[in-house]
């Protein structure tokens, strides 16, 4: 199964660890992440801004959990769908990438509940369904 994880999830968990980290690490081992340059942009800017990281280092840390990522090009043709348009090129990635879930912490994208078939979840959820799986 193909997951999106917005640039929150990715920051809280090598940032912050917790929930977030152990959601990535159980994608990790079951699901195939897909990406996209803005996802990977907010991680960097963020973590270098507010966190005072390198770049590199950041690029580093993404790349050992992207390693087998799904890189996909965005077109800029969601519009119009969150209350927040800052978060259609998560959605738009979602889509492109044909993810079954996108796992974020972001209010505007969780009232959605679903895009396009797509589930929108928090990482605790992902972490209890990937429990309950073979």
């Amino acid at each position: 199964m193909t997951v999106v994880f917005d640039s929150g999830i990715w920051i809280s968990a090598i940032q912050f660890g917790g929930t977030p980290l152990e959601a990535v690490v159980e994608a990790s081992g079951r699901n195939r992440f897909a990406v996209c340059d803005q996802i990977e942009e907010g991680n960097v800017r963020v973590l270098t801004r507010k966190f005072r990281w390198e770049a590199e280092r950041v690029r580093a840390d993404l790349a050992f959990y992207w390693q087998h990522a799904l890189r996909v090009e965005l077109q800029g043709t969601v519009a119009g769908v969150c209350r927040d348009p800052k978060d259609e090129p998560i959605l738009e990635c979602a889509e492109r990438g044909k993810a079954k879930r996108i796992v974020t912490g972001d209010r505007d994208l969780l009232s959605l509940d679903t895009y396009c078939g797509i589930r929108i979840i928090t990482a605790r959820e992902y972490v209890e369904r990937s429990s309950r799986l073979p």
